[in-house]
């Protein structure tokens, strides 16, 4: 008996590294590459205990319209990993929307800390590392799976008016269902795991616009659902890695919620 808790007491404190933290360990604050590509500018910086961030800018951005779009991968993955598996230039131009796009490293698994707990430490770092002055425009929060935590601590950031859970509703449901019931704020759910936990707790919520399945033609939302305060689809067609990497919902959803 002994023996076997000694052996998970030395499991547990030989515990592997999460990507998180491999990433964090492997990045230096004096990383930085900026690459002008065909269809928009691509940085990328080290911080000194955040991990890496990217940021895409659009051939045909401006400024003085634009807002912002930040990606949160969820578990399994980097911010690096999340950059090319779930092909984020590539869908970030798809888009068509005129934003600045950032992509920081988050938790990759629960026992990761919470990296960026304020925003405004985010989008000031942003600023500063690139030079590129803040968009004028709202921020508009996209999380992935267990990207959701810390979508949450964002929530009281003036500049958040859009935040996306793409089948990331595993936590927090009071927190986000009061934040949506805010003047000028949209909560879309995006629901494959998390189906049944999302319809449940949308049970109290009358205002909440339900599409039981996503588009099969990625044009237009019908009438009067762009600007509902909570808007959820069901995915049939898409798993939930599927909805992040096939490189079709991302574009559509920024595409038609402007």
């Amino acid at each position: 008996m002994i023996s076997l808790l000694l052996s998970l007491v030395l499991a547990q404190a030989y515990e592997p590294p999460t990507l998180t933290q491999q990433a964090i360990r492997a990045t230096h604050e004096r990383e930085y590459v900026d690459e002008l590509l065909e269809d928009g500018r691509l940085i990328r910086f080290g911080t000194a205990d955040q991990g890496p961030v990217s940021v895409w800018r659009p051939r045909t951005y401006r400024r003085d319209t634009a807002g912002t779009v930040i990606y949160l991968h969820g578990f399994y993955t980097d911010a690096d990993r999340a950059m090319l598996e779930h092909q984020l230039p590539t869908q970030f131009r798809d888009s068509a929307r005129n934003a600045l796009f950032i992509v920081p490293e988050t938790r990759s698994w629960r026992s990761d800390p919470l990296l960026w707990k304020d925003l405004e430490s985010l989008l000031a770092t942003v600023e500063k590392r690139t030079k590129l002055e803040r968009p004028k425009g709202g921020v508009v929060v996209v999380a992935h799976s267990g990207g959701y935590r810390t979508a949450v601590e964002w929530l009281g950031h003036p500049a958040v008016d859009k935040v996306v859970l793409i089948d990331g509703f595993y936590g927090g449901e009071h927190e986000f269902l009061k934040w949506a019931s805010g003047a000028g704020k949209q909560l879309v759910l995006v629901g494959f795991d998390t189906q049944q936990r999302t319809e449940w707790a949308l049970r109290k919520v009358p205002r909440a616009v339900r599409l039981d399945d996503l588009p099969y033609v990625f044009d237009e939302l019908p009438p009067g659902y762009r600007s509902a305060p909570v808007l959820y689809f069901q995915s049939e067609r898409f798993d939930h890695m599927g909805l992040v990497t096939n490189g079709r919902l991302l574009p559509w959803l920024l595409h038609v919620l402007r």
